[in-house]
């Protein structure tokens, strides 16, 4: 399967969970104020035109005509580590799109340099790794941060799971960060952002 292709499934895949968490009413931004998109251009003073991207949720306030806030995901299916060069082209593109009304997240199937995931973390991009399946050892269930059930994730597999290409999880095909924090659900990244 070529390149093209295969980053297109991954991206739908990502795509149909955003949706689906936001029709649930499970990601930071009211359902009922914001509409998720794929391949939606913004424009670059920069550039002077767009840049298209992967994913995006426009949010509004109550009878706005432009969003208030604007969610960027850019998705990226590697067979080897993220370089860190994607994560600052990433952060580049959004700083030219939308400035401080905007959450970055990077979602992406592979591990990433040591490098990269510093660079995310200082620049307050939110980073998830979305494990293939074949990395999964048993049936999916995701957690709240403040769940205590099920067992807490800990930093030795946190970062095994963002810096090691064969990660092999017990269960979970999502890892998120943001800045210094780590978390193990779509919702308790995001839930921050409401506090």
């Amino acid at each position: 399967m070529n390149k093209v292709k295969k980053g297109n499934i991954f991206e739908d895949k990502v795509f149909k969970y955003i949706t689906t968490e936001l029709s649930n009413d499970r990601l930071h931004v009211n359902s009922s104020r914001s509409k998720a998109y794929q391949k939606k251009g913004y424009f670059s003073n920069d550039r002077q035109s767009e840049i298209i991207t992967d994913i995006s949720i426009e949010t509004f306030l109550p009878d706005a005509l432009d969003y208030s806030l604007l969610t960027i995901i850019e998705c990226k299916d590697y067979n080897t580590e993220v370089p860190v060069n994607d994560i600052e082209e990433f952060h580049s593109k959004v700083q030219q799109i939308a400035g401080n009304n905007v959450k970055a997240i990077f979602v992406t199937s592979a591990a990433l340099q040591k490098s990269a995931l510093s660079y995310a973390k200082s620049k307050k991009i939110g980073v998830i790794r979305y494990l293939p399946d074949n990395q999964i050892k048993c049936l999916l269930y995701f957690m709240m941060s403040s769940d205590t059930t099920h067992k807490k994730l800990s930093q030795s597999e946190f970062n095994s799971a963002f810096l090691s290409q064969n990660h092999e999880s017990d269960g979970r095909e999502f890892y998120a960060c943001d800045d210094e924090y780590i978390y193990s659900s779509l919702f308790s990244l995001l839930a921050k952002f409401l506090n």
